[in-house]
């Protein structure tokens, strides 16, 4: 049999006792084994495939457990078949039931960041559920700031022309500076702001400069290592 993918269906209870003691389980296995989980980078708005790493058969599925964490809050469980999708993920988490049962994970955020982990219980003869096998996978969510654009706002004086850079949906907090011949500039106007549901910054900033010579001026925005730059030219009208 090919493999399913469906999205997720609540149960009708949340079986919360079990997941307590999972959280706790997991990470005592983490912290006692010293284990480095393996990492992944994506973007804003990407999608993430994050597998359990556990070969199984269609037949064994039907039997298992399967809960999905982050850090220690629950993501997805999987129960007799039947798939429990948590708030903050719900509407954008589909489980992928194969010989390697794993999540995809649509729309990703910058709160998606952390270490998920994957907990399979299978039961032994006596039918008692025990945990069989355990992994887990670093999630980094980076969202990069575009290329800056630079516009022109006219003139607020007699030979004097303002212009503006801006640029939106990065993280984390920018600086932005304005720059000619390597000398950093006086802005007349900077502007930061941040959304508070994706936690995103949007960020401007005006230049005025004297329109009776040449200018060649360079937009820099700096976020944590990272930068980004556009570039604007003057050349006097003769």
């Amino acid at each position: 049999m090919g493999h399913t993918m469906k999205w997720g269906t609540l149960l009708p209870k949340r079986p919360c006792l079990w997941l307590s003691q999972l959280l706790v389980l997991a990470g005592l296995f983490h912290f006692c084994s010293g284990i480095t989980p393996k990492s992944v980078t994506k973007r804003v708005k990407e999608t993430v495939v994050l597998s359990c790493d556990y070969n199984t058969t269609t037949e064994e599925l039907a039997s298992l457990r399967i809960y999905w964490q982050k850090d220690s809050k629950m993501v997805l469980a999987i129960l007799l078949g039947k798939v429990q999708v948590w708030s903050e993920y719900e509407n954008r988490t589909i489980t992928d039931i194969n010989n390697n049962p794993r999540i995809v994970i649509l729309a990703l955020r910058l709160s998606d960041s952390g270490t998920y982990t994957c907990v399979i219980q299978k039961p032994d003869l006596k039918g008692t559920y025990k945990v069989e096998h355990l992994t887990s996978v670093k999630l980094m969510i980076r969202a990069d700031f575009p290329v800056p654009t630079i516009n022109d706002l006219g003139n607020p004086s007699p030979n004097i022309r303002r212009v503006i850079c801006s640029t939106s949906g990065g993280f984390p907090r920018p600086y932005l500076s304005w720059l000619e011949n390597g000398e950093e500039l006086n802005a007349t106007n900077t502007t930061l702001s941040q959304d508070p549901e994706t936690k995103l910054y949007t960020i401007s900033s005006e230049l005025d400069f004297n329109m009776t010579s040449d200018h060649n001026f360079l937009c820099l925005v700096k976020y944590g290592d990272l930068t980004v730059s556009q570039t604007f030219y003057w050349q006097e009208c003769k």
